[in-house]
């Protein structure tokens, strides 16, 4: 089935739409720091299946953008940049690497050098208030051990992303096509 140019275009604005009100709307309740960039970059997810890599790196770089000028708790606008707005199209090209074990030492590497990036960029080279004085009345050990639930949440953010690129195939997809 040949898929109309207009129908892709509209689906990345719609997911982009849609990932950036998830994420403004995640900036007003504290607890959604870390689950509105999750789920906007769950949303990507779509774009690449169905437009391919190039138009959804496309569209991450965009949402990159607009995070960063609009959203107005940058902790969570850097947490989609360095972390969960490229990582469901990151895992694509990770899983295509032999071994699972190879494949799992790469994605627990880029986590934690993506964290460290990003909590350096807001720690040091842009440095926001509350986060510096957050890690400063912290002990380094309580600080390890943030990075230690950072890297469970990491899995079982990988586990939810395979099932639910499995749910959409089976389930949305279909419908989906429908329109493109």
């Amino acid at each position: 089935m040949k898929r109309r140019k207009s129908g892709r275009v509209a689906l990345c604005g719609m997911m982009c739409a849609l990932a950036m009100t998830l994420m403004l709307a995640g900036s007003i309740f504290p607890f959604a720091t870390f689950c509105g960039p999750a789920i906007g970059g769950i949303l990507l997810m779509p774009v690449a299946m169905e437009c391919g890599m190039q138009l959804a790196w496309m569209c991450y770089g965009a949402l990159s953008l607009l995070t960063i000028l609009f959203l107005p708790d940058k902790e969570s606008a850097l947490i989609f940049v360095f972390l969960f707005g490229h990582y469901p199209l990151l895992k694509g090209y990770i899983q295509r690497l032999p071994g699972r074990w190879l494949q799992a030492v790469v994605k627990t590497a880029a986590f934690n050098l993506l964290v460290l990036a990003c909590y350096g960029v807001l720690l040091y080279l842009f440095p926001v208030e509350y986060i510096v004085r957050e890690f400063a009345s912290q002990a380094p050990l309580a600080v390890g051990g943030m990075l230690l639930l950072g890297n469970v949440c990491f899995w079982v953010y990988d586990a939810a992303l395979t099932n639910l690129a499995r749910v959409y195939v089976a389930r949305f997809r279909p419908l989906l096509l429908r329109f493109l």
